[in-house]
């Protein structure tokens, strides 16, 4: 009963947080008139959102789940487990472009004949591309490699040995379990939003505006101050005595 009650108010402090976070950054930002599926947001180096959608794209349904037990499953299942599993997964994140399944059709697809050929390999790219976008909204380094899923996706078509997968199975469930630890994504420094702010307004305006300084912000030193004390220097040594 502890113990539950202690998953209970760990549960209620992270919703509150994130709701906390939500408003905050709502009520900070200026919405914007890009749909999120034309940024490009999987593959594009820079997170072309503002503070708001930053905060709205990082909210989810992820639960931790042991690595090692993960694995275990799906070399005793023979991978059905990770196709059931993992679908769920992609449920629970969401949905910034149109090609991103639910729960029901990630499993579904791979039930249609020949399709699930192609769904072979879109199905786990595309996760990926959702985890590591969870992780950029997070500050963190993209950790799923687009490479290893296309590796096994075209061993798995040519042998049909599940096996392989086990590598993809560790880095899916690490990336996971490493976006549950770090929690909500918390509206970032003003500097950071400012940035999000200016990436929003190019890509919907087309014209960049170039912020003023703060007035209450110290003016740089100029770099003729050096030059003129030099050439008072002999002055001031002629007029003493």
């Amino acid at each position: 009963m502890a113990l539950h009650n202690e998953d209970l108010r760990r549960e209620v402090e992270r919703l509150r947080i994130e709701n906390d976070a939500l408003r905050t950054a709502i009520s900070a930002s200026v919405p914007s008139v890009v749909p999120l599926a034309s940024r490009g947001l999987y593959r594009n180096d820079r997170l072309a959102v503002t503070e708001a959608e930053r905060v709205a794209l990082g909210v989810h349904g992820l639960k931790h789940f042991p690595v090692w037990l993960a694995v275990l499953l799906h070399v005793l299942t023979f991978g059905i487990f990770s196709v059931l599993y993992y679908a769920g997964q992609g449920g629970r994140l969401p949905q910034v472009d149109a090609g991103d399944p639910s729960a029901q059709k990630g499993v579904g697809f791979f039930l249609i004949p020949y399709f699930n050929v192609y769904w072979l390999f879109a199905f786990p790219t595309r996760l990926a591309d959702r985890l590591n976008l969870q992780l950029r909204l997070r500050g963190e380094r993209p950790a799923i490699s687009q490479a290893l899923m296309v590796a096994c996706a075209i061993s798995s078509a040519i042998i049909l040995v599940p096996f392989v997968w086990i590598f993809a199975v560790v880095q899916v469930q690490q990336a996971i379990n490493r976006i549950v630890a770090l929690g909500p994504v918390a509206p970032g420094e003003t500097a950071d939003a400012e940035r999000m702010a200016d990436a929003s307004s190019v890509m919907s305006t087309g014209v960049r505006v170039d912020v003023a300084p703060s007035p209450l912000s110290e003016a740089p030193a100029p770099e003729w101050s050096e030059e003129a004390a030099w050439q008072a220097e002999p002055a001031q040594r002629g007029a003493q005595p």
